[in-house]
């Protein structure tokens, strides 16, 4: 299986989760030493993140709840196929229910690999960024 799911609860308004996933300035704000974000929000519009290591493309956008794009790592083999990533924002009492769905890995090495810096390298500093505000 190289499907990877998160669900987890932020403290933070779903309108501000939104905006930490999808504007670049909030992005570099919990990213840190990222200095080449470029998000085009729209249908079909592209994405940079992690220093131009991650690309891909908007397929489905309806904010604030649902986020889905195509994920690709630089260093994969051009034969492989664009992964995918869907988000889903949910209020709920004192914050937003997240989940996060990553798919069409191109194998278990490299779903091990996401499933750990989903954590590391996005969630975790996310949620910090969110919950212990600017």
């Amino acid at each position: 299986m190289t499907d990877i799911e998160k669900d987890i609860h932020i403290v933070a308004p779903v309108e501000r989760v939104w905006a930490a996933l999808t504007r670049p300035d909030e992005i570099q704000s919990w990213m840190g030493d990222d200095d080449l974000i470029k998000i085009d929000l729209k249908l079909g519009g592209t994405y940079v993140i992690f220093d131009g290591e991650t690309t891909g493309k908007f397929t489905e956008i309806d904010k604030p709840s649902i986020l889905e794009y195509t994920w690709r790592q630089e260093s994969w083999d051009k034969e492989w196929k664009d992964s995918r990533v869907r988000w889903q924002l949910t209020s709920s009492g004192n914050g937003t229910h997240l989940q996060l769905h990553h798919w069409n890995l191109p194998n278990v090495e490299e779903r091990d690999s996401h499933d750990e810096g989903w954590d590391l390298y996005f969630l975790g500093p996310m949620v910090e960024y969110l919950e212990e505000g600017d």
